[in-house]
């Protein structure tokens, strides 16, 4: 299985998450927000600027701005900066191209409220493909990293900026309602690519404040959990003592409140999300003189993957 992992099936399953989320992403704009004249960010709002004012072809503009945005990452940043692009280049246009073409699936619903949701579910999914699997969407992602690169500019602001821009050259040729459901659409897709990102990468953190710790912590240790102690001071009284600190799944949250109230009724609990967790007993395995997860452990956590 890591032969598989490390070896061309890895590159091969990269790439063809990269063409799904590009595929979502062009469904997305293809059949549900051209077709009720939503605005739209990124290179097709660019490519509805020049086929209004200037009769251009839609798809052609696509390719066209793609490619140039291209040739200019790879001329600044290199080839292994384009190297993560390239995907995302040439796939997008393509997939928009094919479902512009697929006139059948413009209207798929009636309601353009429904039509914002649908386009906004479709392309958060599809961007948060493509980003887990490491990959990028190119085109106006590109100049934002360019600047960062070359002048210092921060990142999110000119690609906040570049995309409000692209969003008001739209406004003269479209309608209030296509820029309010451009509005929706926008996000919805922020909001579900959020989501995807954190997906299964997150859990909760615990803190566990009690006299009985040292039982509670052997309690966790059975149940496969890892735990930190942490040296405290209660303000009240200004007690020395040590907070317990557990961070595991969600599904295991009842297991460990459990624990704790089974020896201490009284025991000062919290609870709060972790959107990432990285580490030992989570995402890595260390070396044989080192503590690992016994097989236990991994059963009750399943949150242990080998790199």
């Amino acid at each position: 299985m890591k032969k598989m992992k490390n070896g061309p099936w890895k590159a091969v399953i990269t790439f063809l998450l990269l063409v799904l989320g590009n595929a979502l992403n062009a469904a997305a704009i293809a059949c549900f927000a051209l077709p009720y004249g939503m605005v739209v960010s990124g290179v097709s709002g660019i490519a509805k600027f020049f086929q209004y004012f200037f009769g251009a072809n839609l798809n052609m503009v696509v390719y066209a701005v793609n490619i140039l945005i291209f040739l200019v990452g790879l001329f600044i940043m290199g080839k292994r900066f384009a190297a993560t692009i390239i995907v995302g280049t040439f796939a997008f246009p393509i997939c928009l191209q094919f479902f512009n073409h697929l006139t059948m699936l413009h209207h798929l619903v009636d309601d353009p409220l429904i039509a914002a949701i649908c386009a906004g579910l479709l392309d958060g999914l599809g961007l948060g493909i493509i980003i887990r699997a490491g990959g990028s969407t190119g085109g106006i992602d590109v100049p934002p990293i360019i600047l960062h690169s070359k002048f210092g500019l921060p990142v999110a602001p000119v690609m906040y900026a570049i995309d409000f821009t692209i969003f008001i050259i739209q406004i003269p040729f479209t309608k209030s309602n296509g820029v309010i459901l451009g509005i929706i659409y926008a996000l919805i897709y922020s909001v579900v690519m959020n989501k995807i990102l954190v997906f299964d990468q997150g859990g909760v953190q615990m803190l566990i404040f009690s006299k009985a710790n040292q039982e509670i912590n052997e309690r966790l240790m059975q149940m496969g959990l890892g735990s930190t102690f942490l040296h405290s001071k209660t303000g009240y009284l200004g007690e020395e003592q040590d907070t317990l600190v557990c961070v595991t799944s969600a599904r295991n949250i009842n297991a460990v409140k459990n624990a704790v109230f089974q020896f201490d009724e009284k025991a000062f609990l919290t609870i709060s999300s972790v959107s990432e967790v990285n580490g030992n007993g989570y995402t890595l395995w260390l070396d044989d003189d080192m503590y690992q997860p016994d097989r236990g452990e991994r059963r009750a956590g399943r949150l242990v993957k080998k790199k």
